[in-house]
Order: structure tokens, then C-alpha cells, then sequence
């Protein structure tokens, strides 16, 4: 039997890419080669055993006690570190407070509670995975709670002689769900075969995170709780992520759906700056959609008031149970959508109008092939009031664009993967180059084998499986899924590194070029080609996105 891949410095992944072949014009690494690799590299850690004694640091004015990975025995992980204080009582609805280091040796080998939420985030996991037939047992809520102000750390540099990039991710669930340990957010395998420190950050969610209310007023941070959370995390990174053998002036920023969208308000936040470095953005494009501004948030105090006895006051609204605020929202506000809001403190703007502006920050950013496919039926009406809801002079080209798919179902696909997704890569990647800084721009189009996947295809969230090789028990994963996961992991962590996702061994990535813009195609083989609906999507994006802008 083969000894499962451990890990090696990055560098010494380096050693096993292949010649070059005269035959053809792009580096790749053969199915073969790579899985060689792989083998060789498990062989030889293996070799290394697991350190004997619990790993320690000193961040923070505190003394943390964690543990090693199992996969990956040179990875630390510090699980369930607090970056600031428990949101509860009179700091419900307050910007997140700094924490009181405790005294003595504090053990970081539990993840903490999960961020107060329901069961929507498993429900999904149980949908998806039922198009693999895995039962839904599979999936369980963790603890959910109200304290959750902490983060994880994985690092295979604490006795190491310099520092490594810092990766930071921020979870997505539409921010009312989702927490920073999933199981497809274990970070052993990024943070060892891409020599990074990588951090997970929990973050307030739903009417905790993203709520107003007119009695805030005073407040200087009068709503975007949750995004304040992830400033906060950012904050202790930079001041704390030494003592993990991480550089706090090399930290990106990543982050899926609405990670990838909290991401698109983070860059342009005045609060972060100086905080991050570069981003990863994948599948937020869906932010250069929102213009919420902070009466927005308050109306949702407002709303939420209605539906309590007596229209309570602020003061009374903090006093409720976790539950009973809860199930409120849930009863005001059943299908709102949680987000960040133009406040003039956090967020100055709106994510497309600050792109109006310099965006000065290596961006890697992309969406997949069929985002939306596997949440919509083959009702036509259904595509025709997304089409209708759209800035009229839009329909035209959208219908002619969407309307050259097969079924119903793939062309609502298309329209909304369009408009949501993909057409917003190439806005920020045109932001950025303008700012004379540099883009990369992807497009996932792997849809793994067998009948299940055929009913999700390259879905919402298939990515992150090869981002942080982690393919769950019940997704079918072959060779070649690996060899695409181990490539992914590659881009990501080299992009963490310089901000330019190549190295050795890769299909070539060009850098986004709005002349002549290419695309990395993430699938079996990876290749980069010219970039499909570019020309079509900068002709609609102030439409599109600028239309709500003052």
C-alpha cells in the first residue's frame, strides 16, 4: 500500500516538475508524473516521524498549547483562538472588543462554537450530497453560538527559520450560515504542500452580524457586525501571526461565495487597510450587485420590532435568548439577504462604485462553470422574471447570450452564472490592471465522474475540495482529481507568495490582459484560453452594476 502524501517544503514539490515537452507549447505535469510525485513525497515524509511533545507559542500576551496534524505531522493547528471578546449581552450589535489575555497555559485543540445560525448551511451539504447517494447522516450541525469570536491557525513554520505567507479564509453560507472548520476547510494539506500559515476566522452571522436598528445611532459602528469581525481577525493576524511563524506583511485574503463577497467589501474597507496584501476572490462576484445602505440595516431593526410585543426597545432586543432573536428574523425576515452595508464608517461605498476608483491589490478572482445550475428547475417563467428583473437594456444581448443553451434549465444557468459570477471577474480584473497592479482571472469547469455529478455539473462550492485537498468520502475522486486539486492548491499558495499564481511544473497562468484577456480553465487538463463573454460583459457592466450607484 501506498503511505498517504505528508508534507515537504514547498521547494522540494519543485524538484519533481517534468522537462518541458518540444511537442507543445505549455507547461503541464502528465497524470503519471504527478501522481509519482505524490507518492515520493508521502514516502519521504513518512520517513520524518511526528514530534513527541504538543506544539507552543506565546501570541497575544497568551501561552496556547495545540496539537499536530495526522495527515501532515510538521503542520501545527492552534484551533479556537479568541480575537476578541464574546458578542453577547451589551455587546450584541457593538464592533467586536478586544479580548483580556488569560493567564496561564491555554489549550487550542478544540474548535470553538460555530456562529449562531441553523441548520441551512447542513441542509445543503445533505442536497448535494444526495446527487452522490451519501445518506444524510453524513452531514450534523456543530455547536452554534453566540460566542464564536475565534479563529484557526494550521502552520508548518513554528521552528523555522523565516517567515511564511499567510492565507486567510473567510467562510461563506450567505452570511447566516457556515462556520470556519468545515470539513472542506481543514487546512492541514494547504498550509504543508503550499508551505503557508493558513487562518480560518468565525464571524457573526444573519440578524447577530448584519442588523441596524435607529437606536445605534450614537454607536460609531451602527451595523456590518460580522464584516467588523473579520477586521478584527485581520488585526490580530497582523499583530499576533509572527509567533505562528507567518509574515504579517505578506497576508491574502480568501474567501468563497459570500466569503468571496464579504472579500469585495474588505479591500475597499478604510478599516483593513494595511491589513491585507492580496486577495483571493472565489464565486462573490455577486457583490458588485448590492447598494444596501445603513437604512437599509435600520429597517431591519424596524421590521424585526414588529413582529415582538410591545415594539421593543434596543436595550430589550439584547436582553432576548440567542433562540428567541432567532427565530424573530426568521419569522420578519424569511428570505432576506444578509450583507454588508454602505455605512460611511465600514464600508464608504458601494463595492462597484469603489472599483471606479484605484484598486491597488494582486487579485485572484473567479467563479465556475454552472454556479447557479443546481438550485433551478426547468421552469421557463423562472428564467424569464430573473431576465425581466435585469436593466432592461440588458435583455436583449442576455436572451441572445443565455438562449443559445439547450434546455431551460442550463440557460437559466447561464444567465444568472453570467450576471452574478463571471461577468464581475472581469470588472475587478479590469479594476486592478488599471491600478497598474495584476489580475488572474479562472473559470472552474471540472465536473467529476459519474451519474450524481451530471445533476450538479461544475457546481457552486466545487472548488474548494482542490483548494484545500479535502475531497469528502462521498465525492467520487480519481487521479486526475488529485493531480487537479494538488495543482490548485499550487496556484493558490503561489499567488499567496509573490501574487503571481505560476510556478514550476504548471500549465502557464497569463495575467489578465483587458487587450487580449485569457482565462485559466480549472479542469482535466488545465489550460488558459481567451477569455469567453469579456467583450459582451464590459459592454453591460455599468448597466448591470452601476445602474443603483449615486
Amino acid at each position: 500500500m501506498t503511505a498517504p502524501v505528508h508534507a515537504l517544503p514547498y521547494t522540494t514539490l519543485l524538484h519533481f516538475a517534468p522537462m518541458r515537452s518540444r511537442s507543445v507549447s505549455r507547461r503541464v505535469w502528465t497524470l503519471s508524473t504527478l501522481c509519482a510525485a505524490m507518492i515520493q513525497i508521502g514516502t519521504q515524509a513518512m520517513a520524518s516521524p511526528p514530534p513527541t511533545s504538543a506544539p507552543e507559542v506565546r501570541a497575544h500576551a497568551e501561552h496556547l498549547t495545540g496539537g499536530y496534524s495526522t495527515r501532515y505531522p510538521s503542520v501545527a493547528i492552534f484551533k479556537g483562538i479568541p480575537y476578541a471578546q464574546p458578542p453577547v449581552g451589551a455587546l450584541r450589535w457593538q464592533a467586536p472588543q478586544p479580548t483580556t489575555p488569560r493567564h496561564g497555559p491555554q489549550p487550542a485543540t478544540d474548535f470553538a462554537a460555530a456562529c449562531y445560525q441553523d441548520s441551512y448551511n447542513t441542509a445543503w451539504y445533505q442536497r448535494l450530497a444526495d446527487s452522490f447517494g451519501a445518506a444524510p447522516n453524513t452531514f450534523s450541525d456543530p455547536v452554534f453560538s453566540e460566542d464564536c469570536l475565534y479563529l484557526n491557525v494550521w502552520t508548518p513554520a513554528l521552528h523555522n527559520a523565516y517567515p511564511r505567507p499567510v492565507m486567510v479564509f473567510i467562510h461563506g453560507g450567505s452570511n447566516k450560515a457556515g462556520w470556519s472548520f468545515e470539513a472542506n476547510y481543514q487546512a492541514d494539506a494547504l498550509a504543508a504542500l503550499g508551505d503557508v500559515v493558513v487562518v480560518s476566522v468565525g464571524y457573526r452571522l444573519g440578524i447577530f452580524g448584519f442588523f441596524g436598528h435607529p437606536e445605534l445611532a450614537p454607536a460609531v459602528a451602527r451595523t456590518n457586525f460580522g464584516l467588523l469581525d473579520q477586521i478584527a481577525a485581520l488585526t490580530y493576524v497582523h499583530q499576533a501571526i509572527a509567533a505562528f511563524g507567518g509574515d504579517p506583511a505578506n497576508v491574502t485574503v480568501f474567501g468563497e461565495s459570500a466569503g468571496g463577497e464579504d472579500i469585495g467589501y474588505l479591500i475597499t474597507s478604510p478599516l483593513a487597510h494595511g491589513l491585507i496584501r492580496r486577495a483571493i476572490i472565489q464565486s462573490g462576484g455577486f457583490v458588485l450587485r448590492e447598494h444596501a445602505t445603513l437604512a437599509d440595516a435600520e429597517q431591519l431593526g424596524r421590521t424585526l420590532s414588529n413582529v415582538l410585543p410591545e415594539t421593543p426597545t434596543l436595550a430589550t432586543l439584547r436582553r432576548l435568548s440567542s433562540d428567541t432573536l432567532f427565530r424573530a428574523a426568521q419569522r420578519a425576515l424569511p428570505k432576506h439577504d444578509y450583507m454588508p452595508v454602505v455605512d460611511g464608517y465600514s464600508v464608504l461605498t458601494t463595492p462597484y462604485a469603489a472599483l471606479r476608483d484605484r484598486l491597488p491589490i494582486d487579485l485572484l478572482i473567479g467563479s465556475n462553470q454552472n454556479e447557479s445550475y443546481m438550485y433551478l428547475t426547468a421552469d421557463a417563467n423562472a428564467y424569464e422574471a430573473d431576465l425581466q428583473s435585469l436593466p432592461v437594456t440588458t435583455h436583449a444581448p442576455l436572451r441572445a447570450f443565455s438562449g443559445s443553451e439547450p434546455t431551460p434549465q442550463l440557460q437559466h444557468d447561464r444567465l444568472n452564472t453570467f450576471v452574478d459570477m463571471a461577468c464581475p471577474t472581469y470588472v475587478y480584473a479590469d479594476a486592478v490592471t488599471r491600478s497598474g497592479r495584476r489580475a488572474w482571472v479562472y473559470r472552474f469547469n471540472r465536473i467529476r465522474a459519474g451519474d450524481g455529478a451530471k445533476r450538479v455539473l461544475a457546481y457552486h462550492g466545487a472548488e474548494l475540495p482542490y483548494v484545500f485537498n479535502t475531497h469528502d468520502a462521498w465525492l467520487p475522486t480519481d487521479d486526475a482529481d488529485r493531480a487537479l486539486g494538488l495543482a490548485m492548491l499550487r496556484y493558490w499558495s503561489a499567488f499567496a507568495r509573490t501574487g503571481d499564481p505560476n510556478s514550476a511544473g504548471l500549465a502557464v497562468w497569463p495575467a489578465y490582459d483587458r487587450h487580449a484577456p485569457k482565462v485559466m480553465a480549472l479542469t482535466v487538463p488545465s489550460v488558459a484560453s481567451e477569455a469567453p463573454d469579456h467583450a459582451l460583459c464590459l459592454n453591460l457592466a455599468s448597466a448591470l452594476y452601476g445602474a443603483a450607484d449615486p
